[in-house]
């Protein structure tokens, strides 16, 4: 774009090699563009050039220039007359398929200053919030077991494991190891052909063992197939791990779908999450302490800081001064255990009437009973700062608002803002066992002038409650099982 053309606004067309044109915004002697050139097909599937330009209010594109992920859902703003706010956010579901128990999304937050004469953007130094909730992350994790040494497969023990695998291969063992009583049995069907090229043997040139897979688990003389690899066209054998790759990419590539653990036959392979910080909860993992103390200091914080997570009142949000939370979750017996930091400049407590208009949290709940079970019942909690450092909580489902005396909480005032820990009885919220997976949409509002609900920041998701983190594969296959139907 060569600098002093005059910009002109241009919608979007249909077809290859088209795109658009678009005025964002203007803040005193600069206008905000976004243009986009189609490109077509791509590796990746559809590629895209997306570029945010600065021009002066008559559309003189002044020569400022910055590129955009085209994959990422974006927000560009002015945060005021001279600095841009950049932020983008994405799962990367085009090239990441394999579950590692936390929500893969990345939010990406940048400032950039416009420089006088609007030829070129500043980057300014930036960081997020921080937290008091969130523990230190251990590098090494001491006594982290070496994979059991492989045993010999017995003549009878194959014979039943290849009557359970699908008939439509004849399957060979790969490996077999045992620990603390529970063992995993890898096979391969795969029929190389002994006149063949080196490729097209049954460990591939990568170290991968080429499928048709089985995976059968063994407890005792119980034998249990492992349809949760059925998937897997090959599997690399990793130091701690079996990763399955599978036909799930772009124009038949394959990508790493699942992965068992070689040390714990019998168990997932799912990232820590002592210390984590992610920025969205599809999924949560929920896990399960002795106390609330020790159960939350397992929980990953999950935080949101930026425009992105402003769902109603964006023109009235500043920044993560003015409104921004984290929060982690836990299960300790019966009850769920919540915890809340928010950063708000003026913690406006509760007031009168029903309590909408002061600062308050949001909380949605519902409980997944399967694709074919009816409806969830939905349950709307409001969590009021109280007097006394007690919270109040009501029922808002749908019209109503009634006080839930038996939901017990406390909030105190914080330097930054304030903090809430609410204990949930799930019995009480009227959920039922099993109870392995929850809706769950955590909300804070911000009422900076007390009688006037301001602005609105959320976080949707999904809690799973396993039993044990990691889960066994058992577990695991159940509830994904459990959420497909």
């Amino acid at each position: 774009m060569t600098k002093g053309t005059v910009l002109v606004e241009k919608a979007d067309e249909p077809g290859w090699n088209s795109g658009s044109v678009q005025r964002l915004a203007c803040e005193g002697r600069f206008c905000l563009w976004l243009a986009v050139e189609e490109l077509g097909a791509c590796s990746f599937g559809y590629c895209s050039n997306m570029q945010m330009w600065v021009s002066d209010l008559e559309g003189r594109f002044l020569g400022a220039s910055h590129g955009i992920d085209d994959h990422a859902s974006r927000s560009l703003r002015f945060v005021d007359p001279e600095h841009v706010e950049v932020v983008t956010w994405t799962r990367d579901e085009l090239f990441h398929v394999i579950d590692t128990g936390l929500d893969p999304l990345h939010v990406n937050r940048r400032v950039m200053k416009v420089s006088r004469d609007g030829a070129r953007f500043i980057e300014v130094p930036g960081q997020g919030p921080g937290w008091t909730m969130v523990g230190a992350r251990a590098e090494n994790i001491p006594g982290h077991p070496k994979p059991p040494k492989p045993r010999t497969v017995s003549g009878a023990l194959l014979e039943r494991a290849r009557a359970l695998c699908p008939k439509r291969a004849s399957y060979e063992p790969v490996e077999y190891v045992c620990r603390d009583g529970m063992c995993l049995l890898l096979l391969s069907g795969f029929k190389a052909n002994p006149d063949g090229p080196p490729e097209d043997a049954t460990w591939m040139l990568d170290g991968r063992v080429r499928g048709p897979l089985c995976v059968v688990l063994v407890q005792g003389k119980k034998l249990t197939w492992l349809s949760a690899a059925e998937d897997g066209s090959s599997v690399e054998l990793l130091p701690d791990s079996y990763r399955f790759w599978g036909g799930m990419a772009v124009r038949g590539g394959v990508v790493p779908v699942l992965e068992l653990s070689r040390t714990r036959p019998g168990y997932m392979v799912l990232a820590d999450t002592v210390g984590a910080v992610v920025h969205g909860s599809r999924p949560y993992p929920v896990r399960i302490g002795p106390s609330a103390e020790a159960a939350l200091a397992l929980a990953p914080t999950v935080q949101a800081f930026t425009q992105a997570q402003v769902t109603w009142g964006l023109g009235r949000w500043k920044d993560a001064a003015d409104l921004a939370f984290a929060w982690r979750l836990a299960r300790v017996e019966q009850t769920l255990v919540l915890q809340v930091e928010v950063h708000d400049e003026t913690v406006v407590p509760r007031g009168t009437g029903t309590g909408v208009h002061s600062d308050h949290l949001e909380l949605t709940l519902w409980q997944h009973r399967g694709l074919g079970s009816p409806r969830p019942e939905t349950r709307k909690l409001g969590v009021l700062l109280g007097a006394g450092g007690e919270v109040e909580v009501r029922d808002w489902t749908a019209k109503a608002d009634v006080m839930l005396p038996f939901l017990q909480g406390t909030w105190r005032e914080r330097p930054q803002g304030y903090e809430v820990t609410l204990v949930l009885p799930w019995a009480d919220l009227g959920m039922t066992e099993p109870l392995t997976a929850v809706g769950f949409v955590m909300a804070v509002s911000d009422a900076d002038v007390r009688g006037k609900q301001e602005t609105l920041m959320e976080q949707a998701g999904g809690l799973n409650l396993w039993s044990e983190y990691p889960p066994t594969i058992l577990e695991y296959s159940r509830e994904f099982f459990h959420q497909m139907n």
